[in-house]
């Protein structure tokens, strides 16, 4: 489905320490601070960094027999249709998600017709590139990343249709923040959850139920996560296409 824009969305800017003792230990709130207060780890309510657009090549093989009708679908509907990925800080899954993502549609030539995005949980690493690690990996199959990290934020639950976590604490995270801003935002788009799932629930090669996150391991990591997005975003693109005939 195309972008329901039915419900305005207030989206609060705010300016917050950023308090992390590592990477996986969790933001705690305190009086003094804008941040809200999870489960797990905070999200906080920041402006979003400004997004490079990535320059991707082709890597993943598609026929050239749904090519026309692929493109023939989704430039039937007026607006572009809109995916978000998501994971922790959004330097290394995410980012390698929407490279991918971005590559399949642009072999396509579906480029114009989606708005791809992604975006991280908490905003420790918000404006910096992805990790140099994925995007070197990333690289070598002839995907580009060059988004910079940002938070997600309130705005996402109705500019996008579909948003994606990398694993199920992402997942949880979003659905908390969601059930956050609408509780004090009465204008938050409604029932906007059901957009929310996770990325291997596209998969059709691997038996993985979460994109395992690289950050502390070697070379293999990155390039498990980069076989396991591969594989979702084929699934994924032909899914939207199928839906939205």
């Amino acid at each position: 489905m195309i972008a329901l824009n039915l419900f305005s969305t207030a989206v609060v800017a705010a300016t917050a320490p950023k308090i992390l003792t590592s990477r996986k230990l969790r933001i705690h709130h305190s009086p003094s601070s804008n941040l809200f207060n999870y489960k797990f780890h905070s999200v906080p309510l920041l402006s979003t960094a400004s997004r490079s657009p990535a320059m991707a090549s082709s890597v993943v093989n598609s026929t050239s027999s749904t090519t026309e009708n692929d493109s023939l679908t989704v430039s039937s509907y007026s607006e572009p249709y809109s995916i978000l990925f998501v994971c922790l800080g959004n330097i290394c899954r995410s980012p390698a998600a929407e490279g991918v993502f971005r590559s399949l549609v642009s072999e396509r030539g579906l480029d114009s017709r989606f708005n791809i995005d992604s975006a991280g949980t908490i905003g420790y690493h918000e404006g910096n590139p992805a990790d140099p690690r994925m995007r070197a990996a990333a690289k070598k199959r002839g995907i580009e990343i060059t988004s910079n990290s940002r938070p997600i934020r309130p705005s996402d639950f109705s500019e996008f249709d579909l948003i994606l976590a990398m694993d199920k604490q992402n997942k949880e995270d979003i659905l908390s923040a969601y059930q956050s801003w609408s509780f004090k935002d009465t204008t938050f788009p409604k029932n906007a959850q059901k957009k929310v799932k996770l990325m291997c629930s596209y998969c059709k090669k691997h038996s993985e139920t979460q994109v395992p996150d690289p950050y502390y391991g070697g070379p293999q990591g990155f390039e498990k996560v980069l076989d396991i997005l591969e594989d979702a975003c084929v699934s994924l693109l032909d899914s939207v296409l199928s839906e939205n005939k």
